[in-house]
């Protein structure tokens, strides 16, 4: 990083360290972000199999006030957590809530991110989290980071969309031309730039980006700054597109993985009928890439700030079977575990109380960004699947013998239930609910 732009961003989150959440905040029931945070998410999209997050590494590079270090502390049981930022008071900020929470397994140091490989690390999960368009060589970044991962590593990293950004990168060459970022905005320059909106006519498209923004400036003064600075007033701000990520990866021997935010990605949910499309659309979409089926979704639809996402080393090898096509003898030595995001004692006593009181059990009222609408179970199959929350693993055969105790018999015929509709039964609820990653089924022995 050039040395004007490394004294500029750090002026900025010295005078505001980012993000700006109590110290003594905790993150136990942000349950969608902590499933983001947490390396089983990632790691078994990669390898269809839960990882031991004990004794892993994990960086994140460019913590700022260590807010999400501390998701990754505690969506991460056993890691060590190592964070760096060019703010000396961010990091200060990182170390005292990290500690505050009781995480000591950590370490953070006031440092470039061009300046990793210093710390004499490899790490097992490199977390970038808005941090990466900020700086003038992405692509350099990219290729450090994976210089630094271990073999079946995984990098978190997202850049600003250039699509979706467009206005606002056009708002901030008006105002660098304007001279508000030749040093470090603060006060004075806020100000300069909610008096220029505030004195545009209506029918100017800056002042309607504006009032989208800013539509009643409910918000306390100190978060109306901040949200000035991070979008009309950010140092070294920059978009990107779907075909420059996706190049910039393969540059740097490395390959995407999935979206963040996976479900909002899916092209076929533009359409009025997903299970229907135009001729032309059905058929092109069974020949696309991954890579082409994304650049198709943001040039119909640029509505994410942030192309966010998992990405592996280029040399891993993953044959992932999906759970649908199992034959019985997968099924045999398989593991049935919870993800372990779920695995909380709130969660598992609104279970106990759909069970209970005879109420279906909604898994998207806890995680919800998978989904597309209510994923629930009934009390029936609750019961049945409550074994999850008390046991690491189970086999399907340890729930088949539970659900025939809870459900004998047809309900139709009345005669009583053969053990292959109750496997089937069982299998069909976990294939649903493996989809979302609710449930992890890993095969035994591989």
């Amino acid at each position: 990083m050039n040395q004007k732009t490394t004294i500029l961003l750090q002026e900025q989150y010295d005078n505001l360290p980012y993000p700006q959440i109590p110290i003594e905040q905790s993150p136990e029931e942000y349950y969608d972000t902590l499933f983001i945070h947490d390396l089983t998410t990632p790691y078994y999209l990669s390898q269809q199999k839960i990882i031991d997050t004990k004794d892993k590494v994990i960086l994140d590079a460019g913590c700022g006030s260590g807010w999400t270090s501390l998701f990754l502390a505690y969506a991460n049981p056993g890691a060590k957590i190592i964070g760096i930022d060019l703010s000396p008071k961010s990091v200060e900020v990182a170390k005292t809530r990290l500690n505050h929470h009781g995480f000591t397994n950590s370490e953070f140091y006031t440092l470039s991110i061009e300046d990793i490989d210093k710390l004499n690390y490899r790490f097992d999960y490199i977390n970038c989290d808005e941090v990466i368009y900020l700086l003038p060589d992405a692509e350099k970044v990219l290729k450090l980071f994976q210089s630094l991962l271990n073999e079946q590593g995984i990098i978190r990293v997202n850049f600003h969309s250039y699509y979706q950004r467009f206005n606002f990168f056009r708002l901030q060459k008006l105002f660098k031309n304007m001279g508000l970022m030749d040093s470090n905005p603060d006060d004075l320059e806020v100000e300069l730039v909610k008096e220029t909106f505030n004195s545009l006519n209506d029918s100017v498209a800056a002042k309607q980006l504006w009032k989208n923004k800013f539509a009643s400036m409910a918000f306390p003064p100190q978060k109306q700054k901040q949200s000035i600075l991070v979008n009309y007033l950010l140092q070294g701000d920059k978009g990107f597109t779907i075909p420059q990520v996706f190049e910039m990866l393969k540059s740097s021997h490395l390959s995407f993985l999935s979206m963040v935010m996976w479900r909002k990605w899916n092209i076929r949910d533009l359409f009025q009928n997903p299970d229907s499309l135009p001729d032309i659309w059905e058929l092109g979409l069974g020949e696309v890439s991954q890579e082409e089926e994304l650049s198709l979704y943001e040039l119909l639809n640029p509505i994410h700030r942030l192309i966010d996402f998992w990405c592996v080393n280029d040399n891993i090898q993953s044959s992932i079977n999906p759970v649908i096509n199992w034959d019985k003898k997968d099924w045999e030595t398989a593991k049935i575990s919870l993800h372990p995001r779920l695995r909380y004692k709130k969660i598992k006593e609104d279970l106990l109380k759909a069970i209970r009181t005879k109420q279906s059990f909604l898994f998207n009222r806890y995680i919800s960004f998978p989904a597309k609408g209510n994923i629930d179970i009934e009390s029936d199959i609750a019961s049945c699947l409550i074994i999850l929350w008390e046991k690491d693993s189970v086999t399907l055969e340890e729930l088949v013998k539970r659900w025939l105790i809870i459900q004998p018999n047809d309900l139709v015929s009345l005669q009583p239930k053969a053990m292959e509709v109750a496997y089937d039964e069982l299998i069909n609820v976990i294939v649903r609910l493996e989809n979302f990653l609710y449930i992890l089924v890993e095969k035994v022995g591989e």
